[in-house]
């Protein structure tokens, strides 16, 4: 082959979708959806924007539910790109969880071909959302109006008469509510004892199987976020409270669906959205530590500049203190996911709570006589989750928190600077490349790599830090000669997706000069204008 053809390498960009579709709206947007609902509105969703949205039931719940995910992505561009996640609803009374999550996927359809940067955000990345992990238990919250619910629908026979769940709690005086009564004995020396020292409690409810006993066989079993395995042995054994772990960890359809879906994935951030307080959860270590001080420091930082004022005082510890008041969450989904499946930073994100006062003051005292004293509860439902008409302004005020979700996905600007060697089969070819990470709080947390066609691993480059911009260099072998068309290559990672090139052969140059095109007009120009000069 004539040697004074030279190797180039173009980047494959891919353009944005064209926008066909007209805002869209939820089809029940002033009301909690029930699962049936939520399906619905993931049918509908992808059925509008099928050019943006992939649709995937990963797996079951105990009562045969789908759990679906949604991938919200430009599907022009099939190579792998980087990817973030949002899962909502570990537990059944957080219903708002799931409306701030189906508000997320609409807020990003909406915005495309609108909005240059979310645009570009959906061109570059792949976003997941999960809607509902617990579909069982929300469909009990929402229609059946058990609000206390925070576990899945495992059956369980608490009281050992053959029968499953039969005796549970429920609005037994009609008020639309089921209240939650504390009892203490008249043995203390103070009148009125902090609500951890009750002698027992127990919810509204009547004697549904005529055995003299009150909602002794309550439906609902396994706490889904303390049925992870890390710091699983130090989890809840009793079944009865809200807490408990399950029988070993992934004991659940449920636990079990997100694991196989997330072992498939590289995610350096996600969300994990829960209620009852206002807060950013960062992993913590065994030892009461963050796992990341430095970097969870900066977080926390920027997460205090763009969340309501007082959103993090619920912690009950500063912000900025990287020892925390708590060890690490027993079974706990984001323990899992930092030490399993290596994600710097997922976040359970705490999104609503109506602790205005202290919670002492939920509880008001109903019964005060000479051998005990009686405490009702009876707002749960405004606790974990506001009036509907609420819904849409708390989403508003937590949209910069999903912002910087997709802002701080690492990303690597890449581009091929340099490129010398042979053009032949068995040849060796180096690729001089600039790369800029994107995220300003996360890097590429792995080495970037040069794939062959195949996915084959040609060359392994340097790990890029969070803002950093470097040049590395890459070279490999050539598996056929330029000449031949199709010779694709990708550089990245699993975490930062990659940005495609083809290479070919270029003009023919002399043999001590390569140029670009541009150099090819300059000295074109100039050449003209010599030949211009001489003749006058």
């Amino acid at each position: 082959m004539d040697s004074s053809f030279i190797p180039v390498a173009e980047k494959i960009d891919v353009p944005s979708v064209t926008r066909t579709w007209d805002t869209i709206s939820l089809l029940y947007e002033d009301q909690f959806h029930d699962p049936a609902e939520v399906d619905e509105e993931i049918d509908n969703i992808q059925s509008l924007v099928s050019e943006l949205v992939d649709v995937e039931i990963i797996g079951e719940s105990i009562e045969g539910r789908n759990i679906t995910c949604l991938r919200i992505t430009n599907e022009m561009n099939t190579v792998q790109k980087a990817k973030t996640l949002v899962l909502a609803q570990h537990h059944g009374r957080e219903q708002i969880t799931v409306e701030l999550a189906l508000r997320f996927v609409l807020w990003l359809l909406n915005g495309y071909g609108v909005d240059t940067v979310l645009t570009e955000y959906v061109d570059t990345q792949e976003v997941y959302v999960i809607p509902t992990l617990n579909p069982d238990a929300l469909d009990i919250v929402v229609n059946d109006g058990n609000h206390w619910l925070r576990k899945n629908l495992r059956p369980y026979d608490n009281d050992g008469d053959g029968l499953f769940s039969e005796d549970d709690a429920e609005d037994a005086d009609g008020d639309g509510s089921i209240s939650e009564y504390i009892v203490y004995l008249k043995s203390y020396p103070t009148e009125v004892p902090a609500i951890q020292d009750a002698d027992y409690w127990y919810y509204e409810g009547i004697d549904n199987d005529n055995d003299t006993l009150f909602n002794e066989d309550e439906i609902g079993l396994v706490d889904l976020n303390r049925n992870y395995p890390n710091f699983w042995d130090f989890g809840v054994t009793d079944v009865t409270t809200q807490e408990y772990r399950g029988t070993t960890p992934f004991s659940e359809p449920e636990t079990q669906a997100f694991r196989d879906f997330a072992q498939q994935h590289k995610f350096a951030m996600a969300y994990s959205l829960h209620s009852g307080t206002n807060a950013t959860l960062f992993v913590q270590s065994g030892s009461n530590y963050w796992v990341e001080p430095t970097l969870y420091y900066q977080m926390a930082s920027d997460y205090r500049g763009i969340l309501p004022s007082g959103f993090n005082n619920g912690l009950g510890y500063p912000v900025f203190d990287v020892l925390n008041l708590a060890s690490a969450t027993a079974g706990g989904w984001g323990e899992w996911m930092y030490y399993e499946q290596d994600c710097t930073a997922p976040i359970t994100f705490e999104i609503y709570t109506n602790e205005s006062a202290n919670v002492e003051d939920a509880y008001v005292i109903i019964v005060n006589n000479s051998t005990h004293i009686i405490r009702e509860w009876e707002g749960i439902y405004g606790y974990f989750d506001p009036v509907v008409e609420h819904i849409q302004t708390l989403w508003l005020e937590l949209l910069p928190a999903f912002e910087y979700l997709l802002e701080m996905t690492p990303r690597i600007d890449i581009d091929i600077t340099g490129i010398s060697g042979g053009i032949n089969t068995g040849e060796t070819l180096t690729l001089t490349t600039s790369m800029h990470c994107l995220s300003s709080r996360l890097g590429s947390k792995e080495s970037v790599t040069l794939l062959g066609n195949e996915s084959e691993v040609l060359d392994t480059m340097t790990t890029v830090e969070a803002s950093q911009t470097l040049t590395d260099e890459a070279s490999f072998i050539l598996s056929k000669d330029l000449s031949d068309s199709g010779y694709t290559i990708s550089i990245g990672n699993n975490y930062t997706g990659y940005a495609r090139f083809v290479l070919s052969l270029g003009s023919p140059a002399g043999p001590d000069l390569v140029l670009s095109g541009i150099g090819i007009g300059i000295v074109l120009a100039a050449i003209v204008i010599i030949v211009y000069l001489k003749r006058r």
